[in-house]
């Protein structure tokens, strides 16, 4: 072992020792968020926190921190819009999640990979908080877009999530299940075809998720590829809605 990995190795085993002490400090953030009613600070406080907490997982190589940390933060935002869900929903949701991330810190401490129990119960979580009978990710940078497919999808009782970068949206379909992607051609890293085509081949259960690519070229239909591309123009709204009620009567 080299020099470098070894310090890796160091910083790793660092933070994971130091991992708990966190957690414990974002539940009593949470519990004084409960007690004293929404306080938007610190809410954006929480929020900064779990985005850290997001992006130093991926550093150290536990991505499965990172894809907890995904719907803790859509939790957070959720908050931020409605502060009325504090009681009703976000409290219980948010302490679920901490629990599942102190059961991933202990796989990890146990030389553990933490594999399919921990994905299982996390979407579990995520369809059970959003209430939905289906999952849709949006991979999108133009906002009148991202609101025609948000506004046609919730009532057929999609959650929607969005991102704006193709690699990113490829870490959130590998790690959680999706009924639905809706993806732009032209998007940051890798562009919707390449996204589509590695989320075909990753794995056979994705063969099952139906993928809408969004475009303003002129694309000739792969039946290997999307399984409707549509023209982004003035016929984009009725175009998607009729995909999106075929999808659900079918």
């Amino acid at each position: 072992m080299n020099k470098a990995q070894a310090m890796l190795d160091a910083l790793r085993v660092h933070y994971l020792n130091d991992l708990p002490s966190q957690l414990d400090e974002l539940e009593n953030l949470i519990l004084h968020m409960d007690a004293h009613s929404f306080n938007l600070e610190t809410c954006r406080e929480l929020y900064r926190r779990i985005h850290s907490l997001k992006g130093s997982g991926g550093t150290y190589g536990m991505h499965i921190v990172s894809d907890v940390c995904h719907p803790f933060e859509d939790l957070i935002s959720a908050l931020i819009e409605q502060p009325g869900l504090l009681r009703d929903r976000f409290t219980p949701t948010a302490l679920e999640y901490l629990d599942l991330l102190r059961r991933v810190i202990q796989q990890y401490q146990q030389q553990q990979i933490p594999g399919e129990e921990i994905r299982a119960q996390l979407s579990q979580i995520r369809l059970r908080t959003a209430q939905c009978s289906y999952s849709a990710l949006i991979v999108e940078s133009s906002d009148v877009i991202i609101s025609v497919v948000r506004d046609i999808l919730i009532p057929y009782r999609f959650r929607v999530e969005v991102v704006n970068d193709g690699y990113q949206a490829l870490g959130r379909i590998l790690s959680e299940p999706f009924d639905l992607v809706v993806t732009g051609l032209e998007t940051p890293r890798l562009n919707g075809l390449a996204l589509i085509s590695a989320m075909q081949k990753s794995s056979p259960k994705h063969r099952h998720t139906q993928s809408v690519l969004v475009t303003a070229s002129e694309l000739k239909h792969d039946k290997e590829l999307p399984d409707a591309i549509l023209k982004k123009d003035a016929h984009f709204k009725e175009s998607f809605s009729q995909f999106v009620h075929h999808l659900i009567q079918s």
